[in-house]
């Protein structure tokens, strides 16, 4: 079944990331009152979701483009995922954010890439990307660089809930009510 190829990805890729890249995002996250994501495609809706997460942990995240995103401050953090590291947008958000003195958390695919020059990554995953095909992945372009997104956003705020002492019926309540 293809569906277990997918999952033998994930573990294989699972197994490269460390326990001291997780918590040092973590320790990022927490040294910043406000946490900016930004991304496009596919890795853009996994910094949404990793976004509405730190919502309901009580924490104040926001999606850059949004109508409603505040203005970037000194101070806050913008996490910047890319897997090729060559989106022009994200790039030129990144270069935005260190001239105006932000901190920034990169993760991306590619330790030669345009955005991993501007600022080393925080985590680098291994992936295909839009540019080219991995030798860790059959699954097209970023899937599983997507894929480990979610799970990488997912263990932050399993780890961040546990911390806090956040139950799932504290993250409920600040769940979306107007649906």
């Amino acid at each position: 079944m293809q569906a277990q190829l997918i999952i033998n990805e994930l573990n294989q890729s699972v197994r490269t990331l460390s326990d001291d890249d997780i918590i040092d995002l973590i320790q990022k996250i927490q040294q910043h009152k406000r946490i900016f994501v930004y991304g496009t495609g596919r890795s853009g809706l996994m910094l949404k979701a990793f976004a509405m997460r730190l919502m309901q942990l009580g924490l104040n995240s926001f999606v850059v483009g949004e109508t409603t995103t505040p203005s970037v401050q000194k101070g806050d953090l913008l996490i910047l995922a890319s897997a090729s590291g060559e989106t022009e947008s994200v790039n030129i958000m990144a270069k935005s954010a260190l001239n105006q003195g932000i901190d920034l958390a990169i993760i991306c695919a590619s330790d030669t890439s345009t955005l991993a020059k501007l600022q080393s990554p925080n985590i680098l995953l291994q992936s295909g990307t839009k540019f080219n095909q991995s030798q860790v992945s059959q699954q097209p372009l970023g899937s599983l660089f997507e894929q480990m997104l979610l799970i990488i956003f997912d263990t932050v705020i399993l780890v961040m809930g546990r911390e806090q002492n956040e139950s799932n019926n504290d993250m409920a309540q600040r769940h979306a009510s107007l649906e």
